[in-house]
């Protein structure tokens, strides 16, 4: 894989003559920094993009692909996550201070804004260098700020302690096990101090005593309300310590003030100018938005849905539309993770796949990972999937605050400009217009495909669109760069490489919602279904194992598919598909999950229906027994005597009831034809009849 393609951070390069391995690090168009890999020291190089070229032709360099290890944050313990929370923190300070080239950082002057973060994350210096490495060498990859040990043999279960952890005191038996009772305790408590300015985290503290640490005690006649003993409750270190660990202080911050002095006196403004902003990237915006159309049914054009849901993410340094959704999930993390797969995509196949293309890969840049995101307080962006997902990409995430729109007035602003482009077009064509008279249900005409080619088609002109009120730096305007996004993100992208996805297995993997499957000896089972990777040999063992009990077993799924779950075996992401072998499990492959449980729940209905059926038979069932067994009663018992002739007399009796013979005559007298049943019936009638006593009798007999 030695091509000019190829040379993209995360890569690794090799030196042939000196047997050195490097890791790309960073890419521009006139520079490359690599990081030499198997030392101790933290050594960076730089040289020119032409020098780089020239190396592999000549075959001197070789570059190669490292996907990394895939692991799940979630399956860490507490208190390695609360270490990897930190190094992962610590790190994204350091990137933005040496960042993008982080040659100052290997450099031997002055470090002044290095040593405040390591005294904020209170860092030795030789243990930061320690991380600092691995970092670099991994190629800035999340798995290389734990121990190997430690990601590689993750639980997924948090320490379960018997007694209190830390110093004792010596003078009161006083603290207890922080456990997940009494962790649910804290929460609470840290959502009472959340309620008001004017709370603190002893108020809070004191508030959780009397919640749950209370007792009724009688003094002196009188009863009362009291604590319980120091040696039965937590401390108030305990809690401190848990509070700092679950809030920030730019929360605390604004539990102090208000909301309103947040966005008045201490807000970012980004949305109107370049300040902060280091390039293409660095910064995007998320929003949704109802379309104003009404949109029907591909299956059945007759048939109208209603409004689609657009999502966009706009890179902040370019105003450039990196990512797109066109969805029906409103307020939905589905439509979150749409967005995010469209970032992933490369936008060439995506557009083709509706019949459009462009040229220039700068009009709609592919496989970015943004270093911040800012959103508003939408529930799917408030929530804990959300923040997951931001977490395990190391993307830092601001929430602004309600009634807000100025803070992200990029994005917000696209919307207006993409309404206006296309209400034109689509009235009377489903436009939704704020009248009495609007019939847009009923004139819908376009399908959300169809709308979908709509939405990129205006994507593909924003990213080309000149924008006069751009703020152009001076440099920008020395260089004549026009305020275009496509033409931005190339003159951005020329000084600051922005982030790529350094792993798309990882990336993937992240995306997708943890569930809690169960492990048995027939396989992996998740609402209702089950699932097999008959590749993992490990898998079979821990069937095995498992027996008959049902194992809690960590997976994770794509909502929009029940097609498959996936699991982390050794750092690579594993696919365990629906079982073929289960008779009915394979027909719900293409379902997503929402339509499964609409299934399942179509069947509960079934079992309702049946239960009550069997339980009217059942009852039947029971009376008609309870009559045959009264009927048999008699008042003497039975002779047990020549009990073997009594039985073989009677297997006789049955075998007379059960024979062929008598069947198939009995068959015969039921098929017999017409015309024979005539005769025997003629018959009959003239047995019936009296017999001639003369000649003259018989033939009178025979006339009548």
């Amino acid at each position: 894989m030695s091509n000019i393609d190829s040379i993209t951070t995360g890569n690794i390069v090799t030196d042939k003559e000196a047997d050195t391995r490097y890791r790309i690090i960073y890419v521009s168009v006139n520079d490359i920094v690599l990081c030499e890999m198997d030392t101790t020291k933290f050594v960076l190089v730089s040289l020119s993009y032409m020098q780089m070229v020239e190396l592999l032709q000549e075959h001197s360099f070789a570059i190669s692909e490292d996907k990394g290890i895939v692991f799940d944050e979630n399956r860490l313990s507490e208190s390695v996550k609360t270490k990897y929370i930190r190094n992962r923190d610590m790190m994204n300070e350091v990137i933005a201070a040496y960042g993008p080239t982080f040659l100052e950082l290997s450099g031997k002057k002055p470090k002044k804004q290095l040593y405040e973060i390591l005294e904020k994350y209170n860092y030795s210096s030789s243990t930061f260098w320690r991380l600092c490495v691995k970092f670099f060498q991994s190629g800035m990859k999340s798995y290389s700020l734990l121990d190997g040990k430690t990601w590689s043999n993750v639980k997924g279960k948090e320490l379960k302690r018997t007694a209190k952890s830390g110093k004792r005191s010596e003078y009161v038996d006083s603290g207890i096990v922080v456990n997940d009772e009494v962790r649910e305790h804290f929460e609470d408590a840290l959502n009472n101090y959340k309620k008001g300015r004017n709370k603190s985290f002893r108020s809070a503290f004191d508030w959780m005593n009397c919640k749950y640490y209370s007792e009724t005690k009688i003094v002196n006649g009188v009863t009362t309300v009291g604590l319980m003993p120091e040696s039965q409750r937590p401390t108030y270190n305990q809690f401190y310590y848990y509070c700092r660990k679950h809030i920030t202080e730019q929360e605390i911050d604004l539990i102090k003030t208000s909301a309103a002095e947040q966005r008045n006196n201490k807000r970012l403004i980004t949305s109107d100018s370049l300040h902060g902003v280091l390039g293409p990237g660095d910064m995007v915006e998320i929003d949704a938005c109802e379309a104003d159309v009404s949109l029907v049914s591909r299956t059945d054009s007759n048939k109208t849905i209603g409004r689609p849901v657009v999502y966009f993410m706009i890179d902040i340094y370019t105003r450039a539309i990196i990512a797109m959704s066109v969805a029906f999930d409103n307020n939905s993390i589905l439509g979150v993770t749409n967005l995010f797969l469209n970032l992933a995509d490369n936008k060439k196949e995506y557009c083709s796949r509706y019949g459009m293309g462009f040229d220039d890969d700068a009009i709609w840049p592919s496989n970015i990972k943004p270093r911040r995101i800012r959103v508003d307080r939408g529930s799917e962006f408030k929530s804990k999937e959300f923040r997951r997902i931001c977490n395990e990409l190391c993307i830092e995430l601001q929430i602004v605050s309600g009634a807000s729109g100025s803070l992200k007035g990029v994005v917000e602003q696209s919307f207006h400009q993409m309404h206006s482009r296309q209400n034109e077009h689509l009235e009377d064509n489903g436009l939704i217009e704020k009248r009495y008279d609007s019939n847009h249900h009923k004139e819908a005409t376009l399908n959300i495909e169809q709308y979908t080619k709509m939405v990129i088609n205006f994507v593909l002109m924003h990213n080309q669109q000149y924008d006069k009120n751009y703020p152009l730096t001076r440099e920008m305007m020395d260089k004549k760069i026009q305020p275009i996004p496509a033409i931005l993100w190339k003159y951005g992208a020329s000084k600051i490489e922005p982030s790529r996805i350094p792993d798309k297995d990882q990336y993937l993997y992240t995306l997708m919602t943890p569930v809690n499957a169960k492990l048995s000896r027939r396989g992996i089972s998740y609402n209702g279904l089950w699932y097999l990777a008959e590749d993992d040999k490990q898998l079979s063992k821990e069937m095995f194992r498992a027996g008959t009990k049902k194992v809690p077993f960590e997976v994770r799924m794509d909502k929009r598919s029940v097609g498959a779950v996936y699991y982390i075996r050794n750092g690579k992401l594993i696919k365990a598909p629906l079982n073929e072998m289960i008779t009915g499990n394979i027909d719900f492959a293409g379902l997503t999950e929402k339509e499964w449980n609409d299934y399942r729940k179509g069947k509960h209905q079934l079992d309702a229906h049946g239960r009550i059926q069997n339980e009217d038979l059942s009852a039947f069932n029971y009376s008609v027994n309870q009559e045959i067994v009264a009927s048999a009663q008699k008042d003497t018992y039975s002779d047990k005597k020549n009990m073997r002739v009594t039985r073989e007399l009677e297997k006789q009796k049955v075998s007379h009831d059960n024979n062929i013979e008598q069947r198939i005559q009995n068959e015969e007298t039921k098929t017999l034809p017409e015309k024979d049943e005539e005769k025997i019936l003629v018959k009959e009638k003239t047995k019936q009849k009296k017999k001639p006593k003369s000649f003259q009798e018989a033939i009178e007999m025979y006339f009548d």
